[in-house]
């Protein structure tokens, strides 16, 4: 006969220690000692736990508000903890085609004196990772007090340096990694991620603080996929895909601006006749859905769409086309 914990549940016991089986997996590809790494609920879930904490702490500590610096636009989700937690934020806006200027954001780690800078690549609603050379310049600017947060939760179809080479390359600095799984496995449903660092005054700091329940399934699944890297790279070659498709299709088609992507999403620019709570509606119809750009601040002329595979892309192109002529 089965004992039930009742102070935990029944399956506690096994639900920590898959966490913890996970946990030293993760670290042990990014070289960091186990109790440096956190399995959390995803992408977002790291980022509150690391904006509350920090936010906290420097109140507590230093009597004011945390200054960070990040460049826009950027996850919403972001935004949203660094309103939230009362963060006096520093943008580094990008240009009219979202690139961000590597040498301004570099002048404003130098100027004004952030406690975290933000390296969010690829960045999300764009789609647009940051090159390793800039990158580089970028974390070699950060002093060593200063914290970095690198958000990498959006998969990356160009060649990028491994978490596990900016840690080791970095290590005189405190470095924060945050990854989704919901992203690069497919395991949105599951809502898994991981925040690392390679400073063990960051770890301390984070760590105690988190909530260890986790879902046994959502482990479970993980556990199942975590080593299939063909699977990352069928999710790569599937944004692959259906950049190529968007690019050569709003070629065509006058007045619409296709921003080209590598990760999981894109932002269109529509013609001025159209505003995207028109174009949310129409596709929610026809049982597309798409992000309109009000909803991630980027105002009505734009929309996000998620590239989650050419049927589904082309069904978008399809309506889209029909809606231009109606």
């Amino acid at each position: 006969m089965a004992l039930a914990d009742l102070l935990y549940g029944e399956n506690y016991k096994e639900e920590i220690e898959l966490k913890h089986t996970l946990e030293e997996k993760i670290a042990r590809s990014l070289g960091v000692p186990a109790k440096q790494v956190l399995l959390n609920y995803g992408a977002n879930s790291n980022l509150l736990l690391f904006f509350s904490t920090l936010s906290a702490e420097t109140l507590y500590r230093k009597k004011r508000r945390v200054k960070v610096l990040l460049d826009y636009p950027n996850y919403f989700f972001t935004l949203h903890q660094i309103k939230q937690w009362h963060i006096n934020p520093v943008f580094v806006k990008r240009d009219d085609n979202f690139i961000l200027s590597t040498k301004e954001f570099i002048s404003k780690i130098k100027n004004s004196k952030p406690d975290v800078v933000v390296i969010t690549t690829p960045n999300n609603p764009t789609g647009k990772p940051i090159s390793d050379v800039d990158l580089e310049l970028m974390l070699k600017a950060v002093p060593k007090e200063t914290i970095v947060l690198v958000d990498r939760a959006c998969i990356n179809t160009l060649p990028e340096i491994t978490s596990q080479e900016i840690l080791r390359k970095h290590s005189n600095k405190k470095i924060v990694i945050t990854h989704s799984f919901s992203k690069s496995h497919s395991l949105s449903d599951q809502r898994l991620g991981f925040m690392a660092t390679n400073s063990e005054e960051i770890a301390n700091l984070m760590f105690s603080r988190a909530d260890l329940n986790h879902n046994l399934h959502a482990l479970n699944s993980l556990k199942d996929i975590i080593d299939n890297k063909s699977h990352v790279a069928g999710k790569k070659k599937i944004i692959r895909d259906c950049n190529q498709l968007l690019k050569k299709t709003f070629k065509k088609l006058p007045g619409t601006i296709y921003y080209e992507s590598h990760s999981n999403f894109a932002l269109i620019k529509l013609p001025p006749y159209l505003n995207a709570a028109q174009v949310f509606e129409y596709m929610k119809t026809n049982d597309v859905l798409i992000m309109g750009g009000h909803k991630i601040g980027l105002g009505e002329e734009y929309i996000r769409i998620h590239m989650s595979g050419l049927p589904k892309i082309k069904r978008f192109i399809e309506l889209y086309e029909s809606l231009l002529n109606l």
